[in-house]
């Protein structure tokens, strides 16, 4: 089936195509295993970009499974650069979960990226569950600074939806500092993050991050420690834990991960956008909490 084997291909497309192929201009593998509360579950991560004259190809693909679920999913675009930066993409994701079924989205996408700005407009139409995801997207970058925001309208049978992200970055020489935002329509049912690393030497990197309510700020919310090991430029450990604060349930959370990846950083604006919001958190998107 495509969910135990999609993630796994675009792994070995990633980590053979680095060596051999002179337009891959960013490939991923990553492995992960998480402890949460006791419940264990692990996932694996690939993704490629790759350029040829006019036209770039991208892919992610991603398996976790649990004691309840097995889930995948499945992304994938072709584009053409119409004039240098301006690229226009089609798009296909795959989603599949043995709770849930499965799900194909068809999309397009317009993006324009200089050498420290990008901007993406992004539409997505999921065709068993009737969901349409207009997203615009984009970043600047300054000095040692980068700011970056999406604003997505997901219409759905039950109504339509507006959610909101609005991010900042900064990078010195062997430290930075994240802070990043997210809210629906009203900001007070959003979250705020809050994360800083810290480099010792090449090889160890030190990082605490926060995540708080937005409506009770530091009463409720996670906070986690940890460290990521460097064995070489592309090979890293990343090892964190986390613990949640203010609820009658509070629980704590542990996660692994060995990664490979070569290049600096993704080609299309949603996917860089994508990734500066992952690295607010270690545990982003967990609910640690029961209410997050």
């Amino acid at each position: 089936m495509l969910k135990h084997t999609s993630a796994i291909t675009l792994a070995l497309l990633a980590a053979t195509g680095a060596a051999s192929a002179n337009g891959l201009t960013y490939s991923t593998v990553e492995g992960t295993y998480y402890d949460i509360d006791g419940n264990d579950a692990q996932a694996l991560y690939g993704a490629f970009d790759y350029v040829t004259g006019n036209l770039s190809f991208t892919g992610a693909a991603g398996y976790a499974t649990d004691d309840n679920d097995d889930a995948s999913a499945l992304d994938l675009t072709v584009g053409y650069a119409i004039i240098p930066g301006l690229t226009v993409y089609g798009a296909v994701d795959y989603v599949d979960s043995d709770n849930n079924g499965d799900d194909t989205a068809l999309g397009l996408g317009l993006e324009y990226q200089a050498a420290n700005y990008g901007v993406a407009v992004d539409y997505r139409s999921w065709d068993d569950s009737d969901v349409d995801v207009a997203t615009l997207a984009g970043f600047y970058g300054f000095g040692a600074s980068t700011v970056y925001a999406r604003y997505s309208n997901i219409d759905a049978a039950a109504g339509d939806e507006d959610e909101y992200l609005l991010g900042y970055t900064y990078e010195a020489s062997n430290w930075d500092v994240d802070l990043a935002s997210e809210w629906g329509d009203d900001f007070d049912d959003g979250s705020t993050y809050i994360a800083s690393t810290y480099d010792f030497n090449d090889a160890f990197t030190f990082g605490v991050s926060l995540m708080t309510l937005n409506d009770d700020f530091g009463d409720y919310g996670i906070a986690t420690i940890g460290g990521t090991y460097n064995f070489t430029e592309t090979v890293s450990l990343e090892a964190n834990y986390g613990q949640s604060f203010g609820y009658d349930d509070d629980l704590d959370g542990f996660n692994i991960a060995l990664t490979w990846e070569n290049g600096s950083r993704r080609l299309r604006v949603i996917d860089q956008v994508e990734d500066y919001v992952s690295d607010v958190s270690p545990l982003y998107g967990l609910n640690l909490g029961g209410s997050l």
